[in-house]
């Protein structure tokens, strides 16, 4: 029970990786908060899992960040891990020079702008917990090398991006990492080969690392670059 007496909220909790993660923090003995904006996978979530706390928000938009904070504050006082899962992809993607401007914007704004709000938001309510840790969970299509395309993966890109810097501004007080949970079988990858429950045991093995571990990103539970390897 790695995860006793800890509070965690966990964004796009009610399906694929994030109810996983969802799922195994509560195994390890956590409180959890699942997010998300469809109330029926809520629904679904919480027949599944009882002791699971739900709250319908879309993250990309600040007023829901907010809600997501205040319902912290009111039932916790405090919170120890939040885990940006939530994001959003659209299959096969166009170019970028030729699809539409707005699944780009889209994009962007669930995929890297929800773990900001979220992670703005709820700071004050994590710096009041004990031994605070944000994982924002990326991909490998965020891992900038010769071979990075599509919305998708300037999104993922850009999360990584904002895990760096986070954790290089909060260092000392919150640990902040990134979870590259491989291709895993979702409802958003109904083809993935994985199991997602591999992915959620790499969320818990980030949490459960020293604090003075951040900035990094992760492939499960292994350490892997931010960037690959450029011809030179």
């Amino acid at each position: 029970m790695r995860l006793t007496g800890r509070r965690a909220v966990v964004t796009g909790g009610s399906r694929g990786i994030g109810y996983e993660i969802s799922k195994i923090f509560l195994e390890e003995g956590a409180s959890v908060l699942a997010v998300s904006r469809d109330e029926a996978k809520l629904a679904g979530a919480k027949a599944s899992l009882p002791q699971l706390a739900t709250l319908a928000a879309d993250v990309s938009v600040a007023a829901a960040a907010d809600r997501i904070a205040s319902w912290v504050r009111g039932e916790w006082g405090s919170l120890d891990i939040l885990v940006n899962n939530a994001g959003i992809w659209f299959g096969a993607e166009p170019d970028l020079t030729t699809g539409s401007d707005e699944q780009f914007l889209a994009m962007l704004t669930v995929n890297v702008a929800g773990a900001y709000l979220c992670t703005k938001r709820l700071l004050p309510l994590l710096l009041a917990g004990d031994d605070p840790r944000i994982v924002n969970v990326g991909s490998t299509s965020g891992v900038l090398s010769p071979n990075t395309r599509s919305a998708y993966g300037v999104s993922k890109a850009g999360l990584h991006a904002l895990t760096i810097a986070t954790a290089n501004e909060l260092r000392g007080r919150v640990a902040v990492n990134a979870l590259s949970p491989g291709w895993v079988r979702t409802d958003m990858a109904p083809d993935g080969p994985g199991d997602p429950r591999w992915s959620a045991e790499g969320a818990l093995a980030i949490v459960t690392r020293l604090s003075s571990v951040t900035g990094k990103l992760f492939h499960g539970k292994r350490p892997r670059a931010w960037a690959g390897r450029f011809p030179r």
